[in-house]
Protein backbone atom coordinates (compact mmCIF):
# COMPACT_ATOMS: atom_id res chain seq x y z
CA UNK A 1 0.00 0.00 0.00
CA UNK A 2 1.53 3.15 -1.09
CA UNK A 3 1.24 5.65 1.67
CA UNK A 4 2.58 9.21 2.29
CA UNK A 5 3.32 10.73 6.21
CA UNK A 6 2.84 14.15 7.47
CA UNK A 7 3.50 16.13 10.75
CA UNK A 8 1.46 17.22 14.03
CA UNK A 9 0.82 17.62 18.10
CA UNK A 10 -2.89 16.37 22.42
CA UNK A 11 -2.97 13.99 24.77
CA UNK A 12 -3.98 12.09 21.37
CA UNK A 13 -3.40 15.68 19.60
CA UNK A 14 -5.81 13.75 17.36
CA UNK A 15 -9.12 14.71 16.28
CA UNK A 16 -11.13 12.47 17.93
CA UNK A 17 -15.21 11.83 17.67
CA UNK A 18 -17.21 14.44 19.60
CA UNK A 19 -18.86 11.82 21.37
CA UNK A 20 -15.57 11.18 23.49
CA UNK A 21 -12.65 9.27 23.65
CA UNK A 22 -12.43 6.62 21.44
CA UNK A 23 -11.62 2.65 22.60
CA UNK A 24 -8.76 0.65 21.81
CA UNK A 25 -9.12 -2.15 19.45
CA UNK A 26 -10.37 -5.30 21.28
CA UNK A 27 -13.18 -3.27 23.14
CA UNK A 28 -15.88 -1.82 21.01
CA UNK A 29 -14.67 0.92 18.78
CA UNK A 30 -16.43 4.46 18.76
CA UNK A 31 -17.00 6.36 15.69
CA UNK A 32 -18.72 10.05 15.67
CA UNK A 33 -20.29 11.99 13.02
CA UNK A 34 -17.47 14.77 13.92
CA UNK A 35 -14.04 14.71 14.50
CA UNK A 36 -12.46 16.92 17.04
CA UNK A 37 -9.45 17.84 19.18
CA UNK A 38 -10.01 17.01 22.51
CA UNK A 39 -7.92 18.09 25.33
CA UNK A 40 -6.45 15.48 27.31
CA UNK A 41 -8.69 14.57 30.53
CA UNK A 42 -8.03 16.81 33.56
CA UNK A 43 -6.93 19.56 31.13
CA UNK A 44 -8.06 22.44 30.44
CA UNK A 45 -7.63 24.51 26.93
CA UNK A 46 -5.35 27.71 26.61
CA UNK A 47 -7.82 30.98 25.55
CA UNK A 48 -7.85 31.44 22.29
CA UNK A 49 -9.34 34.10 20.23
CA UNK A 50 -11.32 33.02 17.32
CA UNK A 51 -9.83 34.31 14.74
CA UNK A 52 -11.87 35.41 11.49
CA UNK A 53 -12.26 32.36 9.31
CA UNK A 54 -11.17 33.12 5.90
CA UNK A 55 -13.93 32.33 2.97
CA UNK A 56 -14.16 28.73 1.45
CA UNK A 57 -12.37 28.43 -1.87
CA UNK A 58 -14.36 28.81 -4.91
CA UNK A 59 -15.36 26.28 -6.50
CA UNK A 60 -13.27 25.51 -9.34
CA UNK A 61 -10.32 23.61 -11.27
CA UNK A 62 -7.73 25.12 -8.49
CA UNK A 63 -9.01 23.43 -5.50
CA UNK A 64 -6.50 21.07 -4.18
CA UNK A 65 -6.63 17.61 -4.14
CA UNK A 66 -8.35 15.92 -1.11
CA UNK A 67 -5.43 13.85 0.01
CA UNK A 68 -3.41 17.28 -0.55
CA UNK A 69 -6.17 19.29 1.99
CA UNK A 70 -5.72 16.67 4.52
CA UNK A 71 -1.57 16.15 4.14
CA UNK A 72 -1.61 20.21 4.69
CA UNK A 73 -4.00 19.85 7.66
CA UNK A 74 -1.86 17.87 9.69
CA UNK A 75 1.18 19.97 8.62
CA UNK A 76 -0.12 23.34 9.70
CA UNK A 77 -0.55 21.31 13.10
CA UNK A 78 3.03 20.23 13.58
CA UNK A 79 3.89 23.59 12.45
CA UNK A 80 1.73 24.91 15.42
CA UNK A 81 0.36 27.01 12.77
CA UNK A 82 -3.42 26.53 14.39
CA UNK A 83 -4.91 29.46 12.69
CA UNK A 84 -3.87 28.15 9.16
CA UNK A 85 -5.34 24.58 10.49
CA UNK A 86 -8.94 26.12 11.59
CA UNK A 87 -9.06 27.48 8.02
CA UNK A 88 -8.24 24.48 6.52
CA UNK A 89 -11.07 23.23 8.31
CA UNK A 90 -10.54 22.94 12.09
CA UNK A 91 -13.81 25.22 11.64
CA UNK A 92 -15.78 22.37 10.57
CA UNK A 93 -15.57 19.82 13.10
CA UNK A 94 -17.57 21.30 15.77
CA UNK A 95 -15.80 22.92 18.24
CA UNK A 96 -14.70 26.87 19.03
CA UNK A 97 -11.21 27.86 18.02
CA UNK A 98 -9.94 27.66 21.82
CA UNK A 99 -10.85 23.89 22.29
CA UNK A 100 -9.63 23.33 18.81
CA UNK A 101 -5.83 24.43 19.78
CA UNK A 102 -6.22 23.28 23.18
CA UNK A 103 -6.37 19.61 22.31
CA UNK A 104 -3.32 19.21 20.71
CA UNK A 105 -1.30 20.77 23.99
CA UNK A 106 -0.17 17.25 25.08
CA UNK A 107 0.86 16.42 21.67
CA UNK A 108 4.68 15.92 19.82
CA UNK A 109 3.72 14.70 16.57
CA UNK A 110 1.02 13.05 14.31
CA UNK A 111 1.77 11.40 11.63
CA UNK A 112 -0.85 11.42 9.07
CA UNK A 113 -1.16 8.23 6.43
CA UNK A 114 -3.13 8.25 3.63
CA UNK A 115 -4.55 4.84 2.89
CA UNK A 116 -6.88 6.24 0.00
CA UNK A 117 -9.08 8.27 -1.59
CA UNK A 118 -12.67 7.68 -3.34
CA UNK A 119 -13.91 11.05 -4.78
CA UNK A 120 -13.97 13.54 -1.60
CA UNK A 121 -13.49 10.94 1.05
CA UNK A 122 -9.93 10.31 2.08
CA UNK A 123 -9.02 7.50 4.01
CA UNK A 124 -6.26 7.98 7.09
CA UNK A 125 -4.28 6.22 9.57
CA UNK A 126 -3.06 8.24 12.29
CA UNK A 127 0.12 7.82 14.57
CA UNK A 128 0.06 9.98 17.56
CA UNK A 129 3.25 11.00 19.65
CA UNK A 130 2.37 12.47 23.22
CA UNK A 131 4.35 14.76 24.83
CA UNK A 132 4.74 12.12 27.62
CA UNK A 133 6.63 9.35 25.02
CA UNK A 134 3.41 7.28 24.91
CA UNK A 135 1.67 6.58 21.39
CA UNK A 136 -1.72 5.90 20.17
CA UNK A 137 -2.96 5.13 16.34
CA UNK A 138 -6.45 6.07 14.92
CA UNK A 139 -8.13 5.21 11.60
CA UNK A 140 -10.98 7.13 10.16
CA UNK A 141 -11.83 9.57 7.18
CA UNK A 142 -12.30 12.92 6.08
CA UNK A 143 -14.26 14.46 3.48
CA UNK A 144 -12.76 17.21 1.38
CA UNK A 145 -14.82 19.48 -0.84
CA UNK A 146 -13.68 22.95 -2.58
CA UNK A 147 -10.26 22.66 -0.64
CA UNK A 148 -11.24 22.51 2.85
CA UNK A 149 -11.97 19.45 5.35
CA UNK A 150 -15.88 19.63 5.96
CA UNK A 151 -16.22 16.17 8.05
CA UNK A 152 -13.61 14.31 10.04
CA UNK A 153 -14.47 11.11 11.90
CA UNK A 154 -11.35 8.68 13.64
CA UNK A 155 -11.44 5.58 15.97
CA UNK A 156 -9.00 4.63 18.20
CA UNK A 157 -7.20 1.18 17.14
CA UNK A 158 -4.04 1.00 19.42
CA UNK A 159 -2.41 2.63 22.48
CA UNK A 160 1.25 2.70 23.57
CA UNK A 161 2.95 2.32 26.78
CA UNK A 162 3.15 5.54 28.62
CA UNK A 163 5.44 4.67 31.22
CA UNK A 164 8.58 5.10 29.19
CA UNK A 165 10.02 4.99 26.02
CA UNK A 166 9.55 2.88 23.29
CA UNK A 167 12.11 0.14 23.01
CA UNK A 168 14.27 0.74 20.24
CA UNK A 169 14.91 -1.51 17.67
CA UNK A 170 18.56 -1.66 17.34
CA UNK A 171 21.10 0.18 19.66
CA UNK A 172 21.39 3.86 19.15
CA UNK A 173 24.71 5.57 18.28
CA UNK A 174 24.85 8.66 20.73
CA UNK A 175 26.69 11.70 21.08
CA UNK A 176 28.17 11.60 24.61
CA UNK A 177 28.03 15.49 25.53
CA UNK A 178 24.05 15.40 25.29
CA UNK A 179 22.30 14.14 28.05
CA UNK A 180 18.94 14.97 29.68
CA UNK A 181 21.39 17.11 32.10
CA UNK A 182 22.91 19.37 29.48
CA UNK A 183 20.37 19.80 26.86
CA UNK A 184 20.08 23.30 28.04
CA UNK A 185 23.61 23.98 27.07
CA UNK A 186 23.82 21.43 23.88
CA UNK A 187 20.78 20.99 21.72
CA UNK A 188 18.62 23.08 22.57
CA UNK A 189 20.93 26.75 22.35
CA UNK A 190 20.66 27.74 19.05
CA UNK A 191 22.93 27.05 16.19
CA UNK A 192 24.46 23.71 17.96
CA UNK A 193 23.23 21.00 15.91
CA UNK A 194 25.07 23.48 12.72
CA UNK A 195 28.11 23.32 14.58
CA UNK A 196 27.90 19.88 15.76
CA UNK A 197 27.48 18.75 12.03
CA UNK A 198 30.37 16.95 9.95
CA UNK A 199 32.21 17.30 6.98
CA UNK A 200 30.20 16.97 4.48
CA UNK A 201 33.18 14.94 2.46
CA UNK A 202 32.90 12.57 5.46
CA UNK A 203 29.66 11.72 5.19
CA UNK A 204 29.19 11.23 1.39
CA UNK A 205 32.10 8.91 1.85
CA UNK A 206 29.88 6.81 4.11
CA UNK A 207 26.74 7.43 1.72
CA UNK A 208 28.56 6.44 -0.87
CA UNK A 209 29.69 2.90 0.94
CA UNK A 210 26.29 2.79 2.11
CA UNK A 211 24.91 2.76 -1.48
CA UNK A 212 27.61 0.67 -2.89
CA UNK A 213 26.58 -2.08 -0.26
CA UNK A 214 23.05 -2.01 -0.87
CA UNK A 215 20.56 -3.60 -3.10
CA UNK A 216 18.70 -0.53 -4.55
CA UNK A 217 19.10 0.15 -8.33
CA UNK A 218 19.39 3.50 -8.15
CA UNK A 219 22.83 4.20 -6.54
CA UNK A 220 23.16 7.85 -7.65
CA UNK A 221 24.35 9.98 -4.61
CA UNK A 222 22.52 13.38 -5.38
CA UNK A 223 18.88 11.19 -4.97
CA UNK A 224 20.07 10.58 -1.57
CA UNK A 225 20.30 12.32 2.03
CA UNK A 226 22.85 10.80 4.28
CA UNK A 227 20.36 11.03 7.26
CA UNK A 228 21.12 10.95 11.22
CA UNK A 229 18.95 7.83 12.04
CA UNK A 230 19.18 10.10 15.65
CA UNK A 231 19.54 13.53 14.29
CA UNK A 232 22.31 15.63 15.81
CA UNK A 233 19.64 17.78 17.26
CA UNK A 234 18.27 14.95 19.51
CA UNK A 235 21.88 14.21 19.99
CA UNK A 236 22.79 11.87 17.90
CA UNK A 237 26.43 10.91 17.17
CA UNK A 238 27.61 12.76 14.58
CA UNK A 239 30.24 10.67 12.28
CA UNK A 240 29.06 7.02 13.52
CA UNK A 241 28.36 4.67 10.45
CA UNK A 242 25.45 2.88 12.70
CA UNK A 243 23.50 6.04 13.18
CA UNK A 244 24.00 7.44 9.14
CA UNK A 245 21.52 5.85 6.29
CA UNK A 246 21.41 7.08 2.41
CA UNK A 247 17.71 7.93 2.26
CA UNK A 248 15.43 9.24 -0.95
CA UNK A 249 15.37 13.27 -0.49
CA UNK A 250 12.03 13.17 -0.50
CA UNK A 251 11.76 10.86 2.18
CA UNK A 252 14.52 13.12 4.28
CA UNK A 253 12.11 15.81 4.47
CA UNK A 254 9.44 14.12 6.16
CA UNK A 255 11.28 12.92 9.12
CA UNK A 256 12.99 16.44 9.32
CA UNK A 257 9.08 17.18 10.32
CA UNK A 258 9.28 14.86 12.55
CA UNK A 259 12.43 15.33 14.08
CA UNK A 260 11.73 19.00 14.73
CA UNK A 261 8.84 18.47 16.21
CA UNK A 262 10.80 16.16 18.89
CA UNK A 263 13.13 18.43 19.30
CA UNK A 264 10.98 21.41 20.13
CA UNK A 265 9.51 18.90 23.01
CA UNK A 266 12.59 18.20 24.85
CA UNK A 267 13.51 21.39 24.81
CA UNK A 268 10.19 23.00 26.03
CA UNK A 269 10.29 20.08 28.96
CA UNK A 270 7.56 18.24 27.38
CA UNK A 271 9.33 15.02 26.57
CA UNK A 272 12.58 13.46 27.73
CA UNK A 273 15.87 13.30 25.52
CA UNK A 274 15.38 9.48 26.10
CA UNK A 275 11.92 9.19 24.48
CA UNK A 276 12.30 11.67 21.45
CA UNK A 277 15.51 9.26 20.13
CA UNK A 278 13.27 6.18 21.30
CA UNK A 279 10.95 7.88 19.10
CA UNK A 280 12.42 9.04 16.32
CA UNK A 281 14.48 5.75 15.86
CA UNK A 282 11.27 3.26 16.18
CA UNK A 283 9.51 5.85 13.12
CA UNK A 284 12.15 5.51 11.17
CA UNK A 285 13.32 1.60 11.48
CA UNK A 286 9.54 1.41 9.59
CA UNK A 287 11.00 2.88 6.81
CA UNK A 288 12.14 1.42 4.17
CA UNK A 289 16.23 1.03 3.77
CA UNK A 290 18.19 1.47 0.78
Amino acid sequence: MKTWTTATGTGVAVLLALAGSAQATGASSVTSSHAVGLPAAGSSAPAAKTPTTRATPAIGNTAPAPATVVEDFYAALNARDYRRAWDLGGNHLGQTYASFVGGFAETAFDAVSIDGVSGSTVDVRLHTIRTDGSTADYAGTYTVENGTITHGSLHQVATGDSTGPPPSPTPLALNPAVSQSTVRSTICVRGWAARARPPADRTEEIKKRQLVASSVADKKLAHYEEDHIVPLELGGAPLDPVNLRPVPLARAHTDDRLEDSLHRAVCSGTMTLAAAQAQIAQAKSGEAQP
